[in-house]
């Protein structure tokens, strides 16, 4: 359901084409009718259609605004996959500009996409305009421009019946879907009841039920507004319904509602990351609150190395008491490289420390971290691969060092059983691979970024077979909707060309990492079409037995 919560936004307002009696400039529209909607949610992103339809007379240049109705909603992309539509918000006001050239046909929609974050609700949009003039209900209906010229056959269908015009009508007004509360707590449930022409409503029954428990009376009201209340409930999911009686006996039931009820605690629990144009934002699953989130974290270092060479996994505490002191001290963000061969459980890794106790370690790790507020970063950083060109740290092909770049085909293994144990937490970022540096063995600087997005031949100087960050990102992002980073040459510290050869994402989730080439060189530069994250602990700070810098 969380996948696919569908609705219509339809707002109308404007006159349509021959109800007006003043001739409208050439800009303006004589009449508008605009939908939007959302089709599917891919983890904490909806995407969705706006319809645009100008009523009367095509439209040259147009100028579409709307009003969204909570902040957690930002958009990300308007347009298609490879063609963005000018566009820009403030707060919830968005505003939508035609390209050039781009003309509104008259009474034909236009089918514009969009991509935009969520919390647990999802509003409706309002107040659509289209050159200043208000738009209508709904899509008038329109004539096909080239009608099919050979029809196929058409079977007629029984309309199913309407609702019984005798039985009372009744809907669940409060709590909305998504709507939070906080254990112990009480909810107020209320609705409308209307009873058939002659009728009077006698009274409203409500009903809940919990999580594998029986459905219960919460009370019965007589007069409106009609409502009850649930009290002390633990923390869980309800599910609430009401049921309206009249006078004459008859009766109807409301759609129900689906609420949740959260531990106390859950209220500090790490925002869902996103990109927004060149920033990250953390947007709150559990309440309606939103802002940018810059990210500079901390590096937990040991996974990527002590588990490979049977030492252990981490090289300090990572209990509930070390990250509570994190948090205590303002951490935002932790960074968690990790060893490809320690997570797959490889037969060369010690069983104590790879496969699933490393799996197992790792993603209690990350769940303490998300639940104090802290956003975990977990990258792959020792991969596969036998390298021994310039700038080689070790001639291994075994996961025992950090490699130019990731290996075809343990990197995917590697991001595929990430995804299914950690993809679905929209609180977590992946960094696909924390230090590329082929530019070491490839001269050509337009042939290494070649190499960084393409992999394959491109690679052919490292020596082993290489997948590129365009297809990691796409093959990943099959398990993972959340962010991806991609670090730039030169171990990270190059994003000269990031933008030139950035890899394409289908939930609009890339951004790139930086890492400092020099300890305590803590200026990233700036990018205009995606974030910059900083993956190495900067400036150098020393957390007494935990962190250090990489």
């Amino acid at each position: 359901m969380r996948n696919r919560i569908g609705y219509l936004v339809t707002v109308a307002l404007a006159a349509v084409s021959g109800l007006l009696t003043v001739t409208p400039p050439a800009s303006a529209a004589s009449g508008c009718a605009v939908e939007m909607q959302h089709r599917y949610s891919s983890g904490a992103v909806s995407h969705g259609e706006i319809r645009v339809m100008s009523v009367g007379r095509p439209l040259p240049d147009w100028t579409l605004r709307f009003q969204l109705q909570y902040v957690t909603e930002q958009i990300k992309h308007v347009g298609g996959r490879f063609a963005e539509q000018p566009w820009e918000q403030h707060g919830k006001q968005v505003t939508l500009h035609g390209l050039p050239g781009d003309v509104l046909p008259a009474d034909f929609p236009v089918f514009i996409e969009y991509a935009m974050t969520r919390g647990a609700k999802l509003g409706n949009a309002t107040a659509f305009t289209l050159n200043g003039i208000t738009c209508a209900t709904v899509l008038p209906p329109w004539a096909s421009p080239s009608p099919t010229p050979n029809p196929t056959p058409s079977w007629t269908v029984s309309p199913s019946p309407g609702p019984d015009p005798d039985r009372p009508l009744v809907e669940l007004t409060r709590p909305e879907v998504g709507d939070p509360f906080f254990a112990p707590a009480t909810i107020t449930v209320e609705a409308t009841a209307k009873a058939a022409p002659g009728r009077q409503i006698s009274r409203v029954e409500f009903f809940g039920r919990g999580e594998g428990s029986e459905r219960v009376l919460l009370g019965t009201d007589t007069t409106a507004p009609y409502t009850a209340q649930w009290r002390a409930l633990p923390a869980g999911g309800y599910v609430l319904d009401a049921w309206a009686y009249d006078n004459e006996g008859a009766v109807r039931n409301s759609l129900s509602v689906i609420v949740r009820v959260y531990e106390p605690s859950e209220r500090r629990q790490a925002p869902n990351i996103s990109v927004v144009r060149d920033k990250l934002w953390g947007i709150s699953p559990i309440i309606e609150a939103a802002a940018p989130r810059r990210l500079a974290p901390l590096t937990r270092t040991g996974a990527e190395s002590r588990c490979v060479h049977g030492q252990g996994i981490w090289d300090g505490p990572v209990d509930t008491n070390a990250v509570a002191r994190l948090a205590g001290r303002g951490v935002k963000a932790v960074y968690i490289p990790l060893n490809e061969a320690c997570w797959l459980g490889l037969p060369y890794v010690d069983r104590r420390y790879g496969g699933e106790p490393y799996q197992q370690e790792v993603t209690a790790y990350v769940h303490r971290l998300r639940a104090v507020g802290i956003t975990p970063i977990v990258a792959l950083a020792w991969s596969h691969g036998r390298y021994t060109g310039p700038g080689a740290i070790c001639r291994d092909e075994r996961a025992v060092c950090a490699k130019p770049m990731p290996h075809a085909t343990y990197a995917l293994d590697f991001w595929a059983s990430v995804g299914s144990t950690l993809g679905s937490f929209g609180a977590v970022v992946f960094d696909l691979f924390s230090t590329p540096y082929p530019d070491r063995a490839i001269d050509d600087p337009a042939l290494s970024w070649t190499c960084w997005r393409d992999g394959e031949q491109a690679c052919s100087a490292l020596g082993y077979p290489v997948i590129g960050m365009q297809k990691l990102l796409i093959e990943t992002q099959r398990h993972i909707p959340g962010v991806m980073l991609a670090s730039g040459l030169d171990g990270g510290n190059d994003l000269s060309q990031w933008e030139t050869y950035r890899p394409f994402s289908g939930t609009y989730n890339a951004a790139a990492a930086w890492r400092p080439a020099t300890p305590g060189d803590c200026r990233p530069p700036t990018l205009t079409q995606a974030p910059v994250v900083v993956t190495a602990t900067c400036p150098p700070r020393n957390i007494r037995g935990s962190f250090r810098p990489r």
